[in-house]
């Protein structure tokens, strides 16, 4: 999953940049250049005027390459942008990010500006180094109003970034229903796969989205589709505890014993957190509940070693094998002392656990047992 946490990051970190910290980073070269950006942050028209008529350079930009339009986009000042652009502020400049002054204004919910920048023939799709669009931080932020202005200019839904993430993508892991509807009505490849095989599908299951799904499974999203990682929509949902997802899904026919890399399944992650509702669901639907991931873990060695009680049982109920060895032959009720689950302990003896059994060290569950009511509880059984 680590290079679906750096994709998160990614996007988030471009999208979340601020000029506060670089404005006044400038060349000493011209005071009247440092004084020009100044007055586009701050909204001195006057002052602009002023050094305009002294022969400042209307484009001039920073060493981090932001422009009086930029900065004045970046903080909403209309009647700024207005005035550098009768004034031939060039409009499609980019700082050193490639935002220009459009992604700038879309990112920060400028509205006004927006419309202005394009009615004077700003670039609609260009994209920063990073391949980030102004719709993508439109949507991204939430921006409804500025989106539909994009939309009803023809931006294209399609562009992906660097990490070849679309604006669906985006409203997806965000949780942007009403922006989904939006970019679906104007056909958005539904499917299409970021550079580590997610899909809108994906970050919404993993997120726990369950409108964003039902929008994307009814618009025919393929549900089955593996990311990098050997991951599903269904296993993150199940990982993440998003009962309704996994019934989603369920009801679309995801495949339930798909593993990942580790050989894990959806019914090992839900029975890792102990989410009962979602083992039973899994079951339901043809889960294998003695399946081993690669270590020999088993549903039920998981449940019992992070002390899920409720989960124990319905497993056992289900017939999940007691007495099951991971590949250190260490089982379920030694897992359970292990880390000190009293309950669960107890659980696994009513149902028949042995505690006769050794792990590759060659202890029992009495032996490897810490607490000393544990241990007592497990000497006084004989099996």
């Amino acid at each position: 999953m680590i290079q679906l946490k750096n994709m998160v990051i990614y996007i988030r970190t471009f999208l979340n940049l601020t000029i506060s910290s670089t404005l006044f980073w400038i060349s000493p070269v011209r005071a009247d250049d440092t004084d020009f950006l100044k007055a586009a942050f701050s909204g001195e028209i006057s002052t602009l005027k002023q050094l305009l008529e002294k022969g400042t350079n209307v484009d001039y930009q920073n060493e981090m390459g932001f422009s009086a339009l930029i900065v004045a986009s970046q903080y909403g000042h209309t009647d700024i942008v207005k005035f550098l652009l009768e004034n031939n502020a060039t409009i499609d400049l980019k700082n050193a990010g490639g935002a220009s002054a459009l992604i700038i204004a879309a990112k920060n919910g400028h509205a006004d500006i927006v419309n202005l920048l394009l009615e004077k023939g700003a670039q609609l799709d260009t994209q920063t180094t990073d391949g980030i669009t102004a719709l993508m931080l439109a949507v991204q932020k939430g921006h409804e109003a500025i989106i539909d202005t994009l939309l009803a200019n023809g931006a294209n839904i399609h562009l992906q970034t660097k990490e070849k993430l679309t604006a669906l993508i985006i409203a997806a892991m965000e949780g942007r229903a009403t922006i989904v509807d939006k970019l679906l009505a104007k056909n958005a490849q539904v499917d299409a796969q970021a550079s580590d095989n997610t899909t809108a599908l994906y970050m919404a299951a993993r997120n726990g989205h369950t409108a964003i799904v039902e929008k994307l499974l009814a618009h025919k999203a393929a549900v089955n589709l593996l990311a990098i990682n050997d991951t599903t929509p269904l296993f993150v949902a199940a990982q993440n505890g998003h009962t309704d997802i996994v019934k989603a899904l369920l009801a679309k026919n995801a495949k339930v014993d798909l593993q990942d890399k580790n050989g894990a399944t959806a019914l090992t992650l839900a029975a890792l957190i102990g989410n009962t509702d979602i083992v039973e669901l899994l079951i339901k639907h043809g889960a294998k509940v003695d399946h081993k991931a690669t270590n020999g873990f088993t549903a039920l060695i998981l449940a019992a070693q992070n002390g899920h009680t409720a989960t124990i049982e319905a497993l056992l109920n289900n017939g999940a094998t007691i007495d099951l060895q991971n590949n250190d032959d260490v089982t379920a009720l030694m897992w359970a002392a292990l880390h000190d689950h009293a309950d669960a302990v107890k659980v696994l003896l009513a149902k028949g656990a042995s505690t006769k059994l050794k792990s590759k060290t060659g202890k029992t569950a009495a032996e490897i047992a810490k607490d000393p009511a544990i241990k007592e509880m497990l000497q006084s059984v004989s099996n």
